[in-house]
């Protein structure tokens, strides 16, 4: 048993002295559930409140109500003034800026409720919901939280509108009968009283209880009938494949990143195997060696990318054509910018273990902060603000820009940017530390 139990003692030292394994066993794990539980930790849904424009240009003291309660909404949060360029005070936002606002991406959906939103002689509501669904589950959460307030307050506005809409299908005189005829018939039955069942159908009461639910799958017919939504989707119609188009670029962006570090961190390969020594005793400087090692891993990087784009529009026509100019160049900023990480990090590791070690748990922790696997408005906003420090962000945005929106270069200006900076400055920071001989 001695035996065994110092053999075992040796396999926790050498494992404890592995401190890339023990970040792959430990570190990445609790950072990934760190990031899964500022979403759906609690009560198992998100806790990031998903950002719709509101535009309530009724007076109606409906609307005010549909209103309040989703401005009390855990899901979603109205956005009503913008602030115009060159200007200090927020104003109000109208149909048409809100339009704008979600064919440019700045906003994801915008609820609009009309001038004849309800009327005292209403039949119906009528809403407007424009929308983007460049993020399917974003999409399905805003609608459903939109859906949820209001087939929350039509309960106690039901009988009104059923009313109504026999008024104007039935005539004046034949629908008062219905209504009076209904009245005594619940009343009677139900042991209600047939006044307090005609005034309901007469009146609306905020707050008030009808006995109506709008749950009741028999109703769908009815309430198509009284609930006007008109729904528009702005961007991305033409789009034959959505799915695969949403999250083509931030996969790619993802195994690019640890595609690029391993080309990196084949430094120190290059360096046991004694290539590194005899290269350094050529005529060849520090930077010659750390110029070619990088323009060989963006060649690889755009080669890289490019396969999977065109593997994509291959087996799932997702347009890469119709925008090319600009996915290429959004191509070489995202490879430069990977490349940079995969320097940076080689930099500073002592062995190619270590940096493997380090480069994985960074880029899992980037890939899902920064939106290649899942939307991050589903973050608090605090690390909604970290993610945007991440290249995978940039990267992922800019993707999308592209190849949903089919954007123009303005729109992707701050993305290329910020992704060629980046490459600009790590890259320069490395080579410093490649020249004083920090590296090898």
């Amino acid at each position: 048993m001695k035996i065994i139990f110092n053999l075992l003692l040796k396999d926790y030292i050498r494992y404890f002295n592995d401190k890339p394994a023990i970040l792959i066993t430990f570190a990445v794990p609790i950072v990934l559930i760190i990031i899964f539980g500022s979403i759906y930790g609690g009560g198992g849904s998100p806790r990031g409140k998903v950002k719709i424009i509101f535009v309530n240009e009724s007076n109606n003291e409906i609307s005010k109500i549909i209103e309040a309660k989703l401005d009390s909404s855990s899901m979603i949060q109205l956005v009503k003034k913008y602030t115009p360029e060159n200007e200090k005070t927020p104003t109000f936002i109208d149909e048409e800026k809100a339009k704008q606002f979600v064919r440019e991406g700045k906003r994801s959906a915008a609820l609009i409720l009309p001038n004849d939103f309800f009327a005292d002689t209403s039949s119906s509501l009528k809403f407007k919901f424009f929308y983007d669904p460049k993020n399917e589950i974003e999409s399905q959460i805003i609608q459903a939280s939109i859906q949820q307030t209001i087939m929350m307050q039509i309960s106690d506005l039901l009988p009104v509108l059923m009313q109504r809409k026999a008024r104007d299908l039935l005539g004046g005189e034949e629908a008062e009968k219905f209504k009076n005829k209904l009245g005594s018939v619940i009343g009677e039955y139900f042991d209600v009283s047939a006044d307090t069942i005609v005034d309901a159908m007469t009146n609306f009461k905020p707050g008030s209880s009808s006995g109506f639910s709008s749950s009741d799958s028999n109703e769908t017919n009815i309430l198509s009938d009284i609930i006007k939504f008109e729904s528009e989707q702005l961007v991305g119609m033409e789009i034959s494949n959505p799915g695969v188009t949403r999250i083509v670029g931030g996969w790619a962006m993802m195994f690019l990143l640890f595609t690029l570090t391993a080309t990196a961190t084949s430094l120190f390969e290059e360096k046991q195997e004694g290539s590194l020594k005899r290269l350094m005793c050529m005529p060849v400087k520090r930077s010659h060696i750390l110029w070619s090692k990088y323009i060989f891993s963006i060649s690889l990087g755009v080669v890289q990318l490019f396969t999977m784009f065109i593997f994509a529009w291959l087996f799932y026509d997702v347009d890469i054509f119709s925008n090319f100019l600009n996915l290429l160049i959004v191509v070489i900023a995202s490879a430069s910018a990977a490349v940079a990480f995969g320097m940076i990090i080689t930099s500073f590791a002592k062995s190619i273990n270590q940096a493997s070690g380090i480069a994985t748990l960074i880029i899992l922790v980037m890939s899902a902060l920064g939106g290649s696997w899942f939307p991050i408005v589903f973050f608090p906003e605090w690390i909604q603000v970290i993610a945007k420090g991440t290249i995978t962000y940039w990267s992922v945005e800019a993707f999308l820009q592209v190849l949903w929106r089919q954007a123009d270069f303005s729109a992707i200006a701050l993305h290329v940017l910020i992704l060629f900076s980046t490459a600009f400055i790590v890259n320069f920071y490395s080579l410093i530390r490649f020249k004083s001989g920090k590296i090898f």
